[in-house]
């Protein structure tokens, strides 16, 4: 029985929502196409009736990833009153470093998710990154009201805050939260 072209994008779809919940919770090397399949309740075999490679799978979850984070740092960039924007970009730089945010490992930033595993990627998945991260670090700038290059550095400060967060939690509670706070302040 063949099944219909929405129903196949459904599945697609569906593919590539674990994917990314996977891959951030785990990396890219860290999970393989059957586990991957199975999280989406679907038959391994099944996986090459939607994607020619693995790779292909990385770079749409990559994508799908930064669409949804976009979608946030936008809104609060296009906020058009500026004292309002202003507060929306404190309270969104807030969530950011929060220990909800920090141990959200599965629905977290793709910039940390992803920055130490990209690298070690196919061009495919590099350029669905850049492509994401430069797109992301443009509505930061704009939500941020900061000229560019402090925004970089305010950005980057963010993630390597959360980066190390994350990196000592479980061993060392007190230092994350001090990252944490340190950074917010």
């Amino acid at each position: 029985m063949r099944i219909t072209k929405q129903r196949a994008a459904e599945n697609r779809a569906r593919v590539v929502d674990e994917a990314a919940r996977l891959f951030r919770k785990k990396g890219f090397d860290g999970v393989g196409v059957a586990e991957l399949m199975a999280a989406a309740g679907m038959t391994h075999g099944g996986f090459y009736n939607h994607f020619r490679s693995k790779d292909e799978v990385e770079a749409a979850a990559c994508a799908a990833v930064f669409d949804k984070s976009l979608a946030g740092i936008r809104a609060v960039a296009e906020e058009a009153d500026p004292a309002a924007r202003a507060a929306a970009f404190r309270a969104y730089c807030a969530r950011y470093l929060s220990a909800a945010a920090r141990d959200a490992r599965g629905a977290s930033c793709p910039m940390v998710a992803f920055a130490g595993d990209v690298s070690r990627q196919s061009e495919l998945v590099r350029a669905a990154y850049a492509e994401g991260l430069t797109a992301y670090l443009d509505a930061f700038v704009k939500a941020s009201d900061l000229p560019r290059d402090a925004a970089v550095r305010a950005y980057a400060g963010l993630v390597g805050a959360l980066t190390l967060a994350r990196s000592v939690a479980a061993d060392d509670p007190a230092l994350s939260d001090e990252f944490l706070a340190a950074s917010r302040d």
